[in-house]
């Protein structure tokens, strides 16, 4: 079986029974796993985690479907077999918004992730907003403002939780001005797929088709450096301006696709 669905959402999603996301998330989660499915919830990006707990339980129960807190306050909670235990009460998973250095600092490498990741890759549906969707992949933005990122050496990277290979994730997107800190990531990393992720806004990744889809209220940019000619990073010093040429860039909304294995987008009157 291929890797369970990965739900990576922009921040700011639709948290009312109509929301577009929360439904598909939900649906996706009774399809995998069963109506009587329970999603564990992961708050440890927030600064208060016990009250984002408490929202997004009552979210979850409003759509029929049980949750199970999965907090680990330190590393070593993270590593024991109590909180192993209880992700595996779990059918599916979902990791809130707040700080992701808060995420990594205490969930990577831990014995929860792992285990999570064991589920993943046996088909069980993992979801994240905000920072709990940045952390999902294996080059992670940790710090860096848009207004100078387009100068050498002020974005910083770190490792995510590895849920996705040769992507980074930036959200609040357009909301915040990040297109810049993006293709700096990229031009520095041209073999690493740049996801923009507008607020209300998801890519919905589907494993055994190669592709992802977009559902939401706002826009998804692709930043793409497979075909980068020419770039002055590996002779510029700190605080200079880079340049690039040949970046490509894809602006996706609802209802579009992105082949992953053709990195090509692939919108609605075109996917028949």
């Amino acid at each position: 079986m291929a890797k369970g669905p990965l739900i990576t959402i922009g921040g700011k999603m639709d948290l009312s029974v109509d929301g577009s996301i929360l439904n598909d998330f939900i649906d996706i989660v009774k399809r995998r796993c069963g109506d009587e499915s329970t999603i564990g919830i992961l708050p440890t990006a927030s600064q208060r985690p016990e009250k984002t707990l408490d929202r997004y339980s009552e979210v979850f129960k409003k759509m029929g479907v049980d949750s199970i807190n999965l907090n680990p306050e330190t590393r070593e909670e993270a590593n024991s077999e109590t909180i192993i235990e209880k992700a595996l009460e779990a059918d599916a998973y979902f990791f809130s918004g707040g700080n992701q250095l808060r995420i990594t600092t205490i969930l990577g490498g831990s014995a929860l992730t792992e285990e999570i990741r064991r589920k993943h890759i046996r088909g069980h549906p993992v979801g994240g907003t905000s920072a709990g969707a940045v952390c999902m992949t294996n080059l992670m933005i940790a710090y860096g403002e848009s207004k100078n990122a387009l100068m050498a050496g002020v974005i910083e990277l770190t490792h995510g939780l590895h849920f996705l290979s040769k992507t980074v994730i930036d959200t609040h997107f357009t909301a915040r001005g990040r297109f810049p800190r993006l293709v700096h990531v990229v031009v520095e990393n041209p073999i690493t797929l740049g996801i923009g992720l507008g607020e209300d806004t998801a890519a919905i990744w589907n494993f055994e088709d190669d592709r992802f889809r977009v559902v939401g209220s706002r826009n998804l940019m692709v930043v793409d450096g497979q075909n980068i000619k020419h770039t002055n990073i590996p002779e510029i010093s700190p605080d200079t301006p880079l340049h690039a040429e040949g970046i490509t860039v894809h602006i996706l909304s609802n209802g579009c696709e992105y082949d992953l294995k053709n990195k090509k987008p692939i919108f609605p009157e075109n996917n028949g």
